[in-house]
């Protein structure tokens, strides 16, 4: 089997530390001749260059990391394989002729090309099956696996807050409450705080607006058109893909109450509720001011008694529970995942982790495949982080 490495979630943009970029070009550098994927977000084309053309975008990205670009290049010329999966923050790389605008953006030489691939769903080879994992979060789910995740709710709020605001800090850290979001943006941006706020609350009011019954819903005629073509070369008969479409999650924005739970402004509505009754209570108006109050405490009361914190750790859990699901669809004997930007390991399941957003301090995760093409085997690798003095990837048993 091949030598090969997973890579995940480098989310590569104007404001990615340069040492992200030192650090995997100096990972490619050490393993000349391998397969390497990258499971989706390599870019962050949703935050960078939503209003791009595809061709632009991918163009763009590479622009902004001329390092990276150059080694990912000598690393193909040189008889390595490098496979791009497209992840909810760059679906632009799994599009039809996305292969050929990375070809061109990379300058790669017409032998080489053919060592260049993408895909808009999911890599397989024998036992191992590779994908985002996007599709197992309600947050980030297409409503079919091979549909633009524009309309999610997770690339929806990159678009509309986190792009224009340049919030960047928050594309890390949105498994946290909205509390402590605002909290931080005073702390983050200062005096553009408010900003932030204010654009938080902008995009989660016209995200409720394309929620439920308002929710895109594409054209399913064109994804089966799309599936067939994604057939001949998905390495699966086309019953366990059609099994692996139904184990999808549904999109939140399908569902308002969903979405409104999800963006707790059920919390922001009782809380507005309560402060409207005090000030009515203060202004004389006391039978207006209780019923608000208590209206509000109610509702805070009844929010909270679902649970103070209604997404943390959760995008792990269902990564996991997908990663069983996968495997029980399509017969796979090792799932491997990004999206979490969590390290996970168990029988059967790898999750990459963030390459580039590591959380600890054992270095940079990822994952090499060892063993045969039916029976691999992931082990975690941590590539050491720029600065920190060692050689090597770190293996943890």
């Amino acid at each position: 089997m091949r030598s090969t490495l997973v890579v995940g979630d480098l989310h590569l943009s104007r404001h990615t530390p340069r040492a992200v970029d030192h650090d995997l070009c100096a990972l490619l550098g050490a393993h000349g001749g391998a397969r390497v994927i990258f499971v989706g977000d390599f870019f962050d084309l949703s935050a960078e260059s939503p209003r791009l053309p595809r061709d632009r975008a991918i163009a763009h990205g590479f622009e902004a990391h001329p390092e990276v670009r150059a080694a990912v290049a000598r690393h193909v010329e040189a008889g390595g394989e490098v496979v791009w999966l497209a992840g909810n923050h760059d679906p632009e790389l799994g599009e039809r002729d996305g292969k050929d605008e990375i070809a061109r953006a990379l300058g790669l030489s017409g032998a080489a090309r053919v060592r260049a691939r993408t895909s808009p769903w999911f890599f397989r080879d024998g036992g191992l099956h590779v994908e985002h994992g996007h599709l197992y979060d309600a947050d980030n789910a297409p409503a079919h696996p091979l549909a633009s995740p524009r309309d999610t709710l997770g690339v929806h709020f990159v678009e509309e807050f986190i792009a224009p605001t340049g919030a960047f800090s928050y594309l890390n850290t949105n498994d946290k409450t909205p509390l402590e979001l605002f909290t931080s943006a005073f702390r983050l941006y200062g005096r553009r705080g408010p900003y932030v706020v204010y654009r938080y609350f902008h995009a989660a009011f016209s995200a409720l607006g394309k929620s439920g019954p308002f929710a895109a819903r594409p054209d399913a005629a064109a994804w089966d058109a799309r599936l067939a073509d994604f057939l001949v070369d998905a390495g699966l008969d086309g019953g366990a893909v059609e099994r692996l479409v139904a184990e999808s999650a549904t999109p939140t924005m399908h569902d308002f109450r969903a979405t409104l739970a999800r963006l707790y402004l059920d919390r922001v509505a009782a809380t507005v509720a309560v402060m409207a009754g005090l000030v009515a209570f203060a202004t004389g108006q006391r039978s207006l001011g209780l019923a608000l109050g208590g209206a509000g405490l109610g509702g805070l009361a009844l929010s909270w008694s679902r649970g103070h914190d209604r997404y943390g750790g959760k995008v792990s859990e269902r990564l996991d529970d997908g990663a069983r699901r996968v495997a029980r669809a399509t017969g796979a004997k090792l799932v491997v995942l990004g999206h979490a930007h969590a390290v996970a390991d168990r029988d059967g399941y790898s999750n990459t982790a963030s390459f580039a957003f590591p959380r600890g301090s054992e270095g940079r995760p990822f994952v090499q495949i060892e063993g045969s093409a039916e029976a691999p085997r992931a082990a975690r690798r941590f590539w050491p982080q720029r600065g920190a003095g060692a050689d090597g990837a770190k293996t943890r048993t």
